[in-house]
């Protein structure tokens, strides 16, 4: 099994935008400084989007050479990976901004084949007179950070509620008061080329068609991730829900292991087994845009609480059905909340929509669960856990087979 890094890398982009909806907050970078704004409980923030726009046009106005330019646009929708770390925490403002580089730096040091990029990650905040996060200047900073940092000021500078015609020139204005500070001139005079046109302008004020936009930008990239390289991806998604809440520490990980473990009980071939174990470390990714005072509150949900956080599934579902190849791991993943008796969420679907690999992620999923402390108690023994599955047995929610397996499993 192989999939392409470039339907990957995407995926990862969207864990950004799904933390910040969950803290309702975004923090930027502008000329002024650092800010933390507000966002309505529904707003998608598309930064990472518009970020890689800016700064594939910039790309193309430098010439860069095609690797660069490949490596340009996976830098572009991974340079703020690092936020999903940090927005979570009680750092302070100015605290943020380096902290996120040197966090979605090393998150890209682990993603396989390209690892080689976490440099121009860790400095995109940088300053070519050396005033910036790290202090590198001038040459020291790598054009893929240079390209990126300009990028990231014309889309924090730029107010998605108003129109273009309106901020253009302030823009630029602010931009060309930077150069040799903040801009080399070089990065300036691409940005000179490319805001001449109205149609950038445009772009970037109807985001919401961006894609198509984008779409005639991005260059092929042909990387393909073999089985194991899927899994370190499988373990920097699974690390950066489980980093969001202390009782789940190690839950998508915890799954993981159970998942394998029963199919190879259950005589799965290795592909196979790797498989389920993948759909493990990716089935609660959705949590990042659940609220973390939903995940740690130490009581009972109410009704609002629990109707945010079942859409988890459907935002897992969301982010895996972005990524071409890894169809059946994404339903198995994205299933582990659905019953045989169609009382589950976020499908409702029943027993006969559900393959035998979804209710062993199911019920690998509950009884991890039960096992786990949890704000509100205390993580129960093997045979209490047992005796709950056997009861969701009776009552037709899970498989008695998937119960069975996984007993035998655990031995």
């Amino acid at each position: 099994m192989q999939v392409s890094i470039d339907t990957i890398i995407p995926a990862l982009s969207i864990t950004v935008s799904l933390a910040e909806k969950s803290v309702e907050k975004v923090v930027r970078e502008n000329l002024n400084g650092v800010t933390i704004q507000d966002i309505v409980f529904d707003d998608y923030t598309y930064h990472s989007k518009r970020a890689a726009y800016i700064a594939l046009e910039l790309g193309n106005a430098l010439q860069l050479d095609e690797d660069t330019y490949k490596d340009l646009y996976m830098c572009s929708l991974l340079h703020d990976i690092g936020y999903g770390n940090v927005l979570y925490k009680n750092y302070s403002v100015d605290e943020v901004i380096g902290i996120h580089c040197l966090e979605g730096s090393n998150i890209v040091k682990h993603i396989p084949k390209i690892c080689y990029l976490s440099d121009a990650i860790l400095y995109h905040h940088e300053h070519w007179d050396g005033n910036g996060v790290f202090q590198k200047k001038e040459t020291e900073i790598p054009i893929i950070s240079q390209i990126l940092r300009m990028s990231d000021i014309i889309d924090s500078e730029y107010n998605t509620h108003a129109p273009y015609f309106e901020q253009k020139d302030k823009i630029k204005g602010l931009i060309l008061d930077n150069v040799n500070m903040i801009f080399s001139q070089n990065i300036y005079e691409a940005f000179l080329k490319i805001s001449s046109a109205d149609e950038f302008w445009l772009n970037l004020e109807n985001n919401r068609y961006l894609d198509l936009v984008i779409n005639h930008l991005i260059p092929p990239i042909d990387i393909k991730l073999n089985m194991q390289e899927l899994i370190n991806i499988g373990e920097i998604f699974a690390d950066m829900i489980d980093a969001k809440s202390e009782f789940t520490a190690r839950h998508s990980r915890g799954i993981a292991e159970l998942a394998y473990m029963v199919s190879k009980h259950i005589g799965y071939d290795d592909e196979k087994c790797l498989k389920m174990k993948l759909a493990g470390l990716f089935h609660d990714i959705g949590k990042l845009a659940i609220p973390s005072k939903i995940l740690d509150k130490n009581g009972p949900l109410d009704g609002d609480e629990f109707s945010r956080i079942k859409s988890h599934a459907y935002f897992t579902r969301l982010i895996l059905d972005s990524m071409d190849g890894i169809e059946e791991i994404s339903n198995w993943a994205s299933n582990h909340h659905e019953k045989l008796n169609g009382n589950g969420y976020p499908r409702g679907i029943d027993g006969d929509m559900l393959s035998e690999e979804c209710r062993v992620m199911a019920v690998c999923d509950i009884y991890q669960a039960l096992t786990e402390d949890r704000p509100y108690r205390k993580g129960m023994n093997k045979d209490m856990a047992f005796c709950i599955l056997d009861t969701m047995v009776e009552d037709g929610s899970i498989c008695k087979i998937a119960v069975e397996n996984l007993k035998n499993a655990l031995g």
